[in-house]
């Protein structure tokens, strides 16, 4: 490859990172009638398409602190214990310190480079900025729901053959009582697997940017709650078929060789990896 020629590969791998067309609020045709059409196309003019990929990244990032935040606080003043499912094991200080120091290290390095390089990726495949109607923003999110535990299926099961589990998986189950910051808990590796696993049924589908980047929002949210260790039967996702939720996943970790599905239990029951989650309360108080 000459000079000339990796210029011109370089020139054209920068300019993927470049907004697509003008996103003026002024020039728009049609105006936008929604505040939600025009917040979107307002971040769209003033920080282009990278940029908004960045914000919601960041945005991403936040709110798996929120909520991990949030379960942090349920254990450490003990607060409704009658939904807590391991609840003699609570996280120590230096759980919580051990934990934080994986995720750091994996947002910056792993995941947000897998971000970056996507991105550009996503741009080839032809997604587009237009905002879909809602009934579409909720069939595409259901389908990457389905699409990712079909995935996260099969790779977690993978992540469980002995070579595997001990120099990789073993990691995440760290903490044979997960709580909400142990959701990326996880080697690199790992984090690359299955973020895989999360970017498949987004890449196959290639939806609007705002369901594609809601899409790794809500699968987050939903890893912080399905880790948190408090079955929460007002979370929404409770109300849809065969939803394992959260004791469904803290059961795997207790026991480690069943229950591999990221949410869903139909693919463990269909393949006979499921287990039903044995809950034996220990004298929670039953006033919380």
């Amino acid at each position: 490859m000459n000079k000339t020629t990796a210029t011109f590969n370089l020139s054209k791998f920068v300019s993927l990172f470049k907004s697509s067309q003008d996103y003026s609020i002024a020039n728009a045709d049609p105006p936008p009638s929604t505040a939600v059409e025009y917040g979107w196309l307002w971040i769209l003019e003033n920080y282009g398409e990278f940029g908004l990929f960045l914000i919601f990244y960041g945005l991403m990032a936040v709110l798996y602190a929120v909520g991990g935040y949030v379960f942090y606080l349920f254990d450490k003043y003990k607060l409704f214990r009658s939904r807590k499912i391991q609840v003699k094991k609570y996280p120590s200080e230096s759980d919580i310190k051990r934990c934080l120091n994986n995720l750091i290290t994996n947002y910056i390095l792993v995941i947000l480079p897998i971000g970056i390089v996507s991105f550009p990726f996503s741009k080839v495949l032809g997604m587009s900025h237009s905002i879909p109607t809602v009934w579409r923003f909720l069939f595409d999110i259901l389908l990457c729901l389905i699409g990712e535990d079909f995935f996260h299926y099969w790779m977690h099961r993978f992540f469980h053959t002995p070579w595997f589990y001990k120099n990789i998986h073993k990691e995440h189950h760290y903490y044979s009582a997960p709580f909400g910051f142990t959701a990326s808990y996880a080697h690199p590796i790992e984090v690359i697997f299955l973020g895989i696993a999360t970017f498949a049924p987004a890449m196959i589908l290639r939806p609007n940017y705002i369901t594609f980047y809601s899409w790794f929002i809500i699968r987050q949210l939903d890893a912080v709650l399905t880790h948190s260790g408090y079955d929460i039967e007002l979370f929404p996702f409770n109300l849809l078929p065969y939803y394992g939720g959260v004791s469904f996943h803290d059961y795997h970790h207790k026991e480690f060789t069943c229950n591999y599905g990221s949410r869903f239990t139909w693919l463990d029951k269909l393949l006979g990896t499921y287990k039903e989650p044995v809950i034996k309360p220990e004298n929670p108080k039953k006033s919380e």
